[in-house]
């Protein structure tokens, strides 16, 4: 089946600028919450690295974590950070105008501008919890991948000739040089396309095809070493646990149903497709019950419908983003995102009708959305409670939190009586697919050895002496220890710096968290 004919365009002016705003609504409400975060996880070790690196080192030496060579990724963490004051604040806000950017940009090239706009507001605003790097200084990778896939996004819905090819491998060569997983995107695009055009079925089209597979496997092993290229650890295990985390809840598990079944009920029209949403809502339900992620049924559905309309391309682009948690199966959100995000697209294309009921959506409606969200974010940000959604924010705001209490503990460790002493963390940051992911009430922002590192740094040199501070979060407490420093927490709990001893705590090493 041909792709569907053109619709006419979406609105532009006014509303068109209002609807744009509100798809990446959803995801802005949370980074102005949010935004920024101290340290976390290996940036603790990104930081030592970019103090003490030139940008030719920060281009091309390895750094913690990172698999693969990615200068224009490290590179561009080097300027940020210093730009930023030596603080991993402004790179924080950078990673997330990259990702309002690509959502804004896919929004904005919608024929069904209304529709999109909606449920990029709903996916963004639920699904929020993928778009954790954000808030990392590491997190530099992701938003000029999501851009590019949003490039692909919109460039399967217009004519797919060897030009359109020859960009898209292009632009996966330069994404490639931030994070690799351009490369498969690249290659999952290309396919979809020759399915979809006869004239890339030709000898000269299949023959620019092999180029394009050929050069993405070409900088795949120029770029990742040899060592960094097989999978550590269990990919369905790692697959299932990035999906779970990024629902976190029954209610992001009853979204995920919902949209589900309406994408279901649009891949045929009449009976046919109200069975389909009508089994999917079961399916849902015992997703729910056996706590199994439900937003796989949502990708499948978006997958359906794009082979539906004959939009092989989209298809594909589906089916590759839905595999990147196996390729890396920590169980991170933030692998699962992608796909995400492209069901989005694909259940929003396609849908002139639908988009039409939405019609009546005037400025002043779009408009007054906007300004709510903004007032609850302010007001939310100042600490003001606001009924369900104060405690929906309140894991964003305990890691926020942790990760400055870990800081301030840091700085005045190195400036205390016990700045010789090795610290070490009481529990293990450990990934999602090795512990409950959701609940984090005592987890540290980062590991023992990213800790040690930046201890290090601090101090100048190694510990020296051989009584082990431990660190600990949520107020937690160790018999036979005694707290040495605390940094109050007006969401997390306590901080606290343990030591055998039994010597009072001295009052100038309490540290008092500001709201």
């Amino acid at each position: 089946m041909r792709p569907s004919a053109r619709p006419p365009g979406g609105p532009g002016g006014l509303l068109g600028a209002l609807l744009v705003t509100l798809a990446v609504s959803g995801l802005a409400f949370w980074f102005i919450i949010g935004l920024p975060w101290g340290p976390h996880n290996e940036s603790f070790d990104w930081i030592v690295r970019l103090e003490t690196r030139t940008l030719w080192g920060a281009l091309f030496d390895k750094f913690p974590s990172v698999l693969s060579l990615r200068p224009l990724g490290t590179g561009a963490a080097w300027l940020l950070y210093r730009l930023g004051g030596h603080d991993p604040g402004l790179a924080e806000i950078v990673n997330a105008l990259l990702a309002l950017f690509a959502w804004g940009w896919a929004a904005s090239g919608a024929r069904e501008q209304r529709l999109f706009a909606v449920l990029a507001l709903v996916t963004g605003g639920v699904f929020f919890a993928g778009y954790i790097w954000v808030f990392h200084l590491h997190g530099i990778f992701y938003g000029p991948l999501l851009i590019y896939l949003a490039a692909l996004v919109r460039s399967a819905r217009g004519p797919l000739d060897m030009r359109t090819l020859l960009a898209v491998f292009v632009g996966a060569l330069v994404t490639a040089l931030v994070h690799p997983y351009a490369l498969p995107l690249a290659v999952a695009f290309v396919l979809g396309a020759t399915l979809q055009t006869p004239l890339l079925r030709s000898r000269q089209g299949l023959s620019a095809v092999g180029v394009v597979v050929l050069g993405v496997a070409a900088a795949y092993l120029l770029l990742v070493p040899s060592s960094n290229r097989g999978v550590d650890g269990d990919p369905l295990t790692g697959w299932v646990t990035s999906f779970a985390t990024l629902e976190v809840d029954v209610i992001g598990s009853l979204v995920a149903g919902g949209l589900a079944a309406w994408t279901a009920s649009r891949v045929w029209p009449g009976p046919p497709g109200l069975w389909a949403a009508l089994l999917t809502l079961v399916l849902a339900a015992a997703g729910v019950a056996l706590h199994v992620p439900v937003l796989p049924l949502w990708i499948g559905w978006a997958a359906a419908k794009s082979v539906r309309h004959g939009r092989f391309t989209m298809a594909a682009l589906l089916g590759a983003t839905a595999l990147l948690p196996m390729a890396n199966p920590t169980g991170s959100p933030t692998y699962a995102i992608f796909a995400v995000f492209v069901a989005l697209c694909a259940s929003a294309y396609d849908e002139p009708g639908s988009d039409g009921l939405l019609r009546a959506l005037r400025p002043v409606h779009v408009g007054g959305v906007l300004a709510l969200m903004l007032v609850v974010a302010v007001l939310l940000r100042s600490g003001v409670p606001v009924p369900v959604l104060s405690r929906i924010a309140q894991p964003l705001f305990v890691e926020g939190e942790r990760t400055r209490q870990l800081e301030l503990l840091g700085e005045k460790l190195v400036a205390s009586p016990w700045r010789d002493h090795p610290a070490r963390l009481l529990r293990s940051a450990v990934k999602p697919t090795e512990a409950d992911a959701i609940d984090r009430r005592f987890r540290p922002p980062t590991e023992d050895a990213h800790l040690a590192t930046w201890l290090d740094w601090k101090r100048g040199t190694p510990p020296a002496a051989t009584d082990t501070l431990v660190l600990t979060f949520g107020g937690e407490t160790v018999a036979g220890m005694d707290t040495v420093l605390l940094a109050r927490g007006r969401y997390a709990g306590d901080a606290l710096v343990l030591r055998r001893s039994s010597a009072a705590m001295a009052p100038d090493t309490l540290v008092r968290m500001r709201p």
